[in-house]
């Protein structure tokens, strides 16, 4: 699914491994199924937020 997307990484010169495309088409197929947003830049937005709520919890960075 991820290749065929209107916002595939390769439209940006961005270049992804197979396994990170697989990726990217399972959470694109997970988040059509609970109708949410399937844009690279949605699943991106959702990566950076539980990667910094990760931080947080394990006291890397402050929330404040």
């Amino acid at each position: 699914m991820a290749n065929d997307h209107p916002d595939a990484p390769r439209q940006f010169g961005i270049r992804l491994s197979e396994d990170t495309m697989e990726l990217v088409s399972e959470i694109q197929e997970f988040r059509q199924r609970t109708n949410q947003p399937t844009t690279l830049a949605a699943i991106v937005e959702g990566a950076i937020q539980c990667h910094y709520n990760r931080l947080v919890k394990e006291g890397a960075i402050s929330d404040d």
